[in-house]
């Protein structure tokens, strides 16, 4: 006789049914919680290193994973395959620290060249030929990363963080931070956390605020405003005060600010009272350009006549107030020169410049008026070096730096391509010239030391100022001769004009001016050393 198994009885299949379904989904939800908690991560699509926020990629690239955008994804390329090249071999890091993307086409551009410039002072550095590729050049050798804190520079205090650590991980060997683009608050802050905080030597490239300095183990290689409004005045004593004005934006803001006190200094002797604007931010428009219209109109009615504008702030401000200044003023027939700061190195490019109305174009007759030009102070121009017309000194800078970085910007594979390159606006020297100075400090201190002998934060760090007489970096924008703030000292200023008559064209340049008034001395004979006489 065989058992036959026990029949449920009424009513319990259902509920049997039911409790294993509830116990399967039990089990699967327990399995999908340890699996989310302690399972693996998914990779970031940003790439290793990348983390993504409000849709950015933030973090620290060795220029592998993915583009922080389109247009950096030739350099990025070339950089990643440098990086390979001497991927085992003694080497230190920089890190190129600025924002990686923009809602802003011109701003874009600038960023392009910012990484362009970048790149190139890392691969010739590293070895520009083939002998002294296979003689293995200078050391160490040298790896580039790029350090995005995102657009608006707000998540500035994780990527320094992550720059901290590799500071102390040999695989990296990360010795200075340079670059920094932008005289801002979160500039400060990041620069003041990295030199105060993390001991990391920072290296400034564009950012002329006068107000930065002070920091430890900080260097920066463009001249302060206070300097360039300084060398503007000895280069032009013909700019006549009694017939100028200061336009200012009085919104809380380091370049504004800097470039606002030096020229309040230079105007005291104006007997018109500044006109104030207040700006939403860096790169916000706002509902300026009906204010500026007003303004356009009250300068006309000034007297003694007014024909000559300083203005105190950003560069997409300094646009709006020529276009409505020559769109709008009553006294059109009448030729205005508008002044600013070095930020207007990059207005030539602003594709919502009224070229038409800067050269005296008015309305659909084509009536011409008085021209609206721009004079400003720029950090670089290649014709400061080049020209034949004012000839450039013998001191101060050399024409084979220019020439030099303008061909290795069109060289071909395997130096690019890094796509379209563009030294007019000041960025790519500027940010080539903070690499070539943060690459002279670290190898300044591994001469007579084994390859492998990488020298500290601190040796680098506390020695910039070491930076001058023999050991002057010769940059593309002029010599860098590092004083004992942190400063260039005497660092040529090039006086750039924007041209209306033509429209497509460069900038115009003028000539070199210098804060101390003339060029440096010569050194002895042959030395090519700078000199910083005892204040």
């Amino acid at each position: 006789m065989t058992d036959t198994p026990a029949r449920p009885g009424p009513g319990a299949g259902p509920v049997t049914l039911a409790a294993m379904a509830v116990g399967v989904v039990l089990a699967l939800l327990a399995a999908w919680y340890v699996w989310d908690r302690f399972g693996p991560e998914e990779p970031d699509p940003c790439g290793p290193g990348l983390t993504t926020v409000n849709g950015e990629c933030i973090g620290v690239s060795d220029g592998g994973g993915k583009p922080f955008m389109d247009d950096l994804a030739a350099v990025m390329a070339r950089i990643k395959e440098e990086n390979d090249r001497i991927d085992g071999q003694p080497h230190a890091t920089i890190a190129l620290m600025i924002p990686m993307t923009s809602d802003h086409e011109e701003v874009r551009r600038q960023i392009l060249h910012e990484v362009q410039g970048a790149y190139i002072a890392q691969y010739f550095a590293n070895g520009a030929t083939a002998a002294e590729k296979r003689s293995g050049g200078e050391h160490p050798k040298i790896r580039l990363v790029l350090a995005n804190p995102g657009k608006n520079r707000d998540q500035w205090r994780p990527v320094a963080d992550r720059l901290a650590e590799m500071a102390r991980d040999e695989k990296h060997n990360l010795r200075t931070v340079f670059g920094f683009d932008l005289s801002v608050d979160a500039t400060a802050d990041a620069i003041a956390y990295l030199t105060k905080e993390k001991k990391i030597p920072v290296v400034g490239g564009p950012i002329t605020g006068d107000e930065f300095t002070g920091f430890p183990l900080f260097a920066r290689i463009a001249p302060t405003n206070s300097d360039q409004a300084n060398a503007l005045a000895h280069f032009d004593k013909r700019l006549d005060l009694e017939h100028a004005i200061l336009v200012k934006d009085t919104r809380r803001d380091p370049y504004n600010e800097s470039l606002l006190q030096a020229y309040e200094r230079k105007l005291h002797r104006s007997p018109h009272e500044p006109m104030p604007f207040e700006s939403e931010g860096t790169d916000v428009e706002g509902g300026l350009s009906s204010e500026f219209k007003r303004m356009a109109t009250d300068i006309c009615v000034l007297r003694p006549q007014v024909n000559t504008v300083y203005f105190a702030g950003r560069p997409v401000h300094l646009r709006q107030f020529l276009n409505e200044l020559a769109r709008n003023r009553p006294c059109k027939q009448e030729p205005f020169t508008v002044v600013s700061g070095s930020g207007a190195s990059t207005l030539y490019a602003d594709e919502k410049l009224d070229w038409d109305a800067l050269r005296g174009l008015q309305g659909d007759g084509g009536r011409w008026e008085g021209k609206v030009s721009v004079l400003y102070t720029s950090i670089s121009h290649p014709d400061g070096w080049l020209s034949k017309r004012p000839a450039p000194p013998p001191t101060g800078g050399s024409p084979e730096a220019v020439r030099e970085l303008m061909r290795r910007l069109k060289a071909p594979p395997p130096v690019g391509p890094i796509g379209p390159a563009d030294i007019y606006d000041s960025r790519t020297v500027s940010v080539h010239d903070a690499a070539k100075t943060a690459i002279a400090g670290i190898r300044l201190h591994a001469e007579g030391r084994k390859s492998h002998d990488i020298p500290t934060l601190r040796e680098i760090g506390t020695d910039w100022n070491a930076l001058r007489g023999v050991h002057k970096v010769d940059g593309a924008s002029g010599w860098i001769c590092i004083d004992n703030q942190g400063n260039a000292y005497n660092k040529a200023v090039a006086v750039v004009r924007l041209d209306p008559e033509v429209r497509g064209e460069q900038p115009t340049f003028v000539g070199l001016a210098w804060p101390e008034k003339s060029p440096p001395p010569k050194g002895q004979e042959g030395s090519g050393a700078c000199q910083i006489p005892r204040t």
